[in-house]
């Protein structure tokens, strides 16, 4: 077997040979393949899919199921409880959350982080087929249930509608027209209307009207639903044609409405008018509305087709909404950019750009400093094309220029030029020994092709794990790893072709003697260093020990995180009041914060949502979930500096004047979870759940790096009774539906149809006023009827009455078809408590306490102080805790990361023992690795930057990296000693050799990194790589040497002989 494998390691030489050599042979074809990949370059930058963060398929769906009437534990166990049961018997699920209201159940379905994104559409329609198989186990009342899966959508381009003095409803008509003409857009998918506040039809009977004219409710009733009604009269058969019969009674117009014939006593012909006032108005209570600086708004959210460039689409929607403006929209119509993600991926672009020129400008001079003039400019020449042949790949396989993929060509930068500098120092060292110029090309190529591509498989086997996690996280970062092996491995192509091609014509070294090649002060230093190391080599090896032990000692100091919060010049405010709070409560609170945030010089703009979040604008923001008793402000900064520095400020000012509230700053994170802190307890009983909750609550409270402490249910709300008592109403002549009915038109209102006002659909409601046309002040005075006339009253006393003329016919009909306050049909009206809201986490009831980092602070150290005050609460038998947050959302991350890391790891090592053909080189360089620990360790304290999930793929990048330059410096050793060299003296020579290719190599990554240092998202990453490299560089050339030595029984010499 292995001679095998040394025949395939052999041919595959001579191929690689061949490939350097054929280029030499035909250099028209490599200027033509490079003008291929520079001219395709630009191209594909040009025309590839442009956004802002990765596509990427949210794992989640909702399940809402209105049930009117029912209060939250009714909804739970008569609703959620069964489609819960159904949906468990999916498989692959990973969660489900249930939040049951009065009145409605909402269930959200999290599906495994292993649900392949190609899979999801079918895991849906499975979703739906369970729900619709729960739906005969419902209660009768329960409406079909809602599946919605469309979380996954980014509405790149939010705008705010203004408009000054249009009605609502005009403005609404030139909305919908704005998305008919937007929606037939090429590259537009699907665009959305928030804010539209409903129009309806009021009909407000006049109860003492109604029962004085003789007029029973049914009859209103019958005739607002029959007059609308559409009916089916059928065809008729006129000769040869058949003719379809209609009866067209449909209003036509308010007016049609008031002019109703109602049937009231002794056959009158009355009108709805004479009993009732009909208007037009809006649906209350509001359900969401919008404002843009005070003003009222409607939100215009787009969505981009899958592959589509959000920049120039951007342009497109800009100038048609101008067109539009102009030709079909009235003046005072204004769009006003909330989020306009065109903008955000253009800036990130242009920063790119800039950061790619500097990164490539900082290398080049770099190398013409150490390596000459020529040799760094025909690197940096190569670097340009690496970086123009990577755009031309990845477009080729449906690669998108955003975040992660523009922030993995700047880190790979410094990588990029490591193959290039190892064959040009071959090359330049080659011809100033005199070898001639043909040879020189082709020996360096002989020597390192494989141990470079070795090299470059395992740098880029480093990212395997972030490629290989299958959860949001790793799919969120996993174009890094493709970005990154298709640039290196590109760069390993043209090490091979164009270096030599161009080192050919461009470059000139004149010939030296060779006891003078490595005879400068640095490498006369840096020899004498390593002799002394390798003569004391237990000196090394327990200096090196110390300074590991010293870095895992100072880790517990590095402040730890999940992902850093993203650099925009726009944050939002949650703002939520205790679930029943009227939605005008809300709104007056939120106008005086809007005049408050307006008033700062530091803040630009202010959009306002009532009702829920207004659209999923940006893809590192959290959705709330919907409520009338919440509401939302997006705030647009001068900068994000200036963003920066307020937030304590503006939390202050939030906290302190709306006490009643929990109002809280978030900013844009990936991180998913909706508060970084939780901690959530399961349990059959709410009272011992909320016992559980609040102690952990108190816990939070006095934690100084805790705050906005609260948790997940709200506090029970009172909820009025109506006492039916069956022989009291049925002595009225009263049913339970009649009371309830009677309650709805004197409450919210009694749907009973609908008017259609060209295409606009408007519900018609019934509500019982008095006679100055108001509601009644309390539930006593409700007036309420039977929706059949009542027998009861006619006896032989009320015959006789009548027949004597002692009972007037009036009263008598009053009696019948009349109304009677509440408080007559019932025992009265109790005040009980209940909670608004109930919710389970997997079929179980759960609540969870929840609570912010304060400034300062992360997320894992808050958790870090509670939980030893946490674990010693004792739990009730039958109940769990499990933390939650940032905690589970980074647990999760890092375990995917981790667990596919020995998968890359044993691929890199078979890969070391195929260059080697031995195990214990491939042990010194994984010997070496964890040494990188002490560099990380020491730039991360420094930077103050947290060592969260990206700076652990930067540690993983770190690992290749440093193999890498190993696999570069022990290749030279075993050659050096191959060749019959004293063994000292070749591992002396090794390094001396090698120590500027790999000094080069480290310090372009050093400094290709650069620009990311102030990077939000990338940035622990440059810090993790540069500090890390920085001292791998010193383990590689010292350390590497040294325990060669030791597993070889090498002798050191003294350096004095030396």
């Amino acid at each position: 077997m292995s001679e095998v494998c040394c025949n395939a390691v052999c041919w595959f030489k001579v191929e690689v040979m061949s490939i350097t050599e054929y280029a030499l042979n035909n250099r028209a074809l490599m200027k033509f393949f490079i003008a291929v990949l520079v001219g395709g370059g630009i191209f594909a930058f040009l025309s590839m899919s442009k956004l802002e963060d990765p596509e990427i398929k949210v794992k989640q769906a909702m399940v809402v199921t209105v049930y009117p009437g029912a209060s939250a534990h009714k909804v739970e166990l008569e609703v959620t409880d069964v489609l819960e049961r159904s949906i468990r018997s999916m498989g692959e699920i990973d969660n489900i959350q249930s939040k049951s209201l009065a009145d409605v159940s909402q269930i959200t379905v999290e599906m495994k982080s292993t649900v392949a994104p190609d899979e999801l559409e079918q895991v849906w329609d499975m979703l739906r087929r369970k729900v619709a198989n729960a739906q005969a186990g419902l209660p009768e009342g329960a409406r079909p249930s809602l599946v919605m899966d469309d979380f996954g959508d980014v509405y790149g381009m939010f705008y705010a509608m203004t408009t000054d003095g249009i009605p609502d409803e005009e403005l609404m008509d030139y909305a919908r027209l704005v998305k008919r003409e937007l929606q037939d857009g090429e590259g537009i998918r699907r665009v959305e209307i928030y804010g539209d506040r409903k129009p309806c039809i009021n009909i407000e009977i006049i109860q003492d009207k109604m029962a004085n004219l003789g007029v029973h409710p049914l009859e209103v009733l019958s005739t607002l639903t029959n007059q609308n009604k559409t009916v089916y009269p059928g065809y008729f058969n006129s000769g040869d044609i058949r003719v379809r019969v209609t009866i067209n009674d449909d209003y036509q117009s308010i007016e049609d409405i008031r002019n109703l014939i109602i049937q009231g006593h002794e056959q009158d012909q009355l009108r709805l008018g004479n009993i009732a006032s009909v208007t037009r108005g809006y649906d209350t209570p509001s359900r969401n509305e919008m404002r843009y600086d005070g003003q009222r708004a409607l939100g215009i959210s787009l969505s981009m087709e899958k592959g589509g460039n959000i920049v120039e689409l951007g342009k497109v929607v800009d100038r048609k909404l101008e067109q539009l403006k102009e030709a079909r929209i009235p003046l005072g119509v204004e769009f006003h950019k909330v989020f306009f993600q065109p903008e955000q991926v253009r800036n990130a672009i242009n920063v790119f750009m800039i950061n790619l020129l500097e990164s490539v400008l900082v290398v080049i001079l770099i190398l013409m400093f150490t390596m000459g003039f020529r040799s760094g400019a025909i690197i940096g020449a190569g670097l340009v094309i690496i970086v123009l042949g990577s755009f031309v790949v990845l477009y080729f396989f449906d690669g998108t220029l955003q975040r992660v993929s523009l922030g993995a060509l700047i880190v790979a930068m410094g990588m990029l030029v490591d193959n290039a500098i190892v064959i040009i120092d071959g090359i330049q060292v080659d011809l100033e020994r005199g070898i001639k110029k043909p040879a020189a090309l082709t020996n360096i190529v002989k020597k390192t092709a494989m141990p470079l591509l070795g090299a470059t498989l395992i740098a880029i086997l480093a990212f395997l794990p972030i490629f290989l996690s299958p959860d949001t996280t790793g799919e969120y970062v996993r174009d890094l790893f493709i970005v990154l092996a298709v640039s290196l491995l590109l760069s390993w192509i043209l090490a091979l072709t164009q270096i030599p091609v161009h080192a050919d014509r461009f470059l000139k070294v004149k010939p030296r003697q060779a006891e003078k090649l490595y005879d400068s002060k640095i490498y006369r230093l840096f020899r004498h260093f390593l002799s002394y190391m390798l003569w004391h080599k237990k000196l090394a090896v327990g200096v090196t020990l110390v300074l590991l032990g010293v870095s895992i000692w100072l880790y517990r100091y590095i402040p730890q995180g999940f992902f850093p919060d993203l650099s925009y010049s726009q944050l939002y405010i949650e703002f939520s009041m205790p679930e029943g709070t009227r939605i005008e409560r809300v709104q007056k609170d939120m106008a005086s914060i809007e005049d408050y945030l307006l008033s700062r010089p530091d803040i630009t703009h202010v959009t306002t949502s009532f009702g829920g979040t207004p659209s999923r604008y940006n893809l590192v923001r959290s959705i709330a979930e919907p409520s009338m008793s919440y509401g939302e402000l997006i705030v647009d900064f001068t900068g994000p500096d200036e963003l920066k520095t307020s937030i304590p400020e503006l939390q202050k000012y939030l906290t302190e004047n709306y006490p009643d509230a929990y109002a809280r700053i978030k900013r844009y994170n990936l991180m998913y979870e909706k508060f970084p802190v939780e901690l959530m307890f399961t349990g059959p009983d709410p009272a011992v759940l909320k016992q559980l909750a609040e102690k952990t609550e108190q816990i939070m409270r006095n934690e100084p790096s805790a705050m906005l402490v609260r948790n997940d249910w709200e506090p029970m709300m009172p909820v009025l009774t109506v006492d039916y008592y069956q022989p009291v109403a049925r002595t009225a002549g009263l049913s339970r539906s009649d009371i309830g009915i009677s309650m709805l038109s004197a409450t919210d209102g009694l749907p009973v149809g609908s008017y259609y006002e060209g295409t606009h659909s408007l519900p018609l409601y019934i509500k019982s006023v008095d006679t100055k046309g108001e509601k009644p002040g309390t539930l006593n005075t409700i007036p309420v009827w039977s929706m059949m006339p009542s027998t009861a009253v006619l006896n032989s006393e009320s015959v006789k009455g009548l027949l004597m003329g002692t009972l007037k016919t009036e009263d008598l009909l009053e009696e019948t078809i009349g109304s009677i306050p509440l408080s007559q049909a019932t025992r009265g009206i109790d005040v009980r408590w209940e909670d608004p809201v109930v919710r389970r986490y997997n079929g179980q009831r759960a609540i969870k306490a929840q609570c912010n980092n304060a400034p300062g602070y992360t997320a894992a150290d808050v958790r870090s102080a509670l939980l030893q005050k946490v674990d010693t609460m004792t739990l009730p038998e039958g109940y769990a805790m499990k933390w939650l947050g940032e905690y589970r959302a980074s647990s999760q991350s890092t375990k995917y990361l981790f667990r596919n890391l020995p998968w890359a790891g044993i691929l890199m090592i078979g890969i070391l023992i195929m260059l080697f053909r031995d195990f214990r080189k491939p042990a010194i360089i994984l010997l070496c690795l964890p040494l990188a620990a002490i560099g990380i360790v020491i730039g991360i304290l420094i930077s103050g930057k947290d060592f969260g999930f990206v700076a652990i793929v930067g540690a993983l990048g770190l690992i290749g990296m440093m193999i890498k330059n190993g696999v570069v410096l022990l290749d030279e050793i075993t050659l050096q000693i191959g060749s019959g060299k004293e063994p000292v003296t070749a591992l002396l020579d090794s390094s001396s050799s090698r120590f500027r290719p790999v000094m080069m190599a480290s310090m372009t990554t050093v400094v290709g990194m650069l620009p990311l240092l102030t990077d939000d998202l990338f940035g622990s990453l440059a810090v993790t790589i540069m500090s890390g490299l920085l001292v791998g560089t010193v383990i590689t050339l010292v350390f590497i040497p040294v325990l060669y030595a030791l597993l070889f029984g090498i002798k050191g010499e003294n350096r004095k002989k030396l």
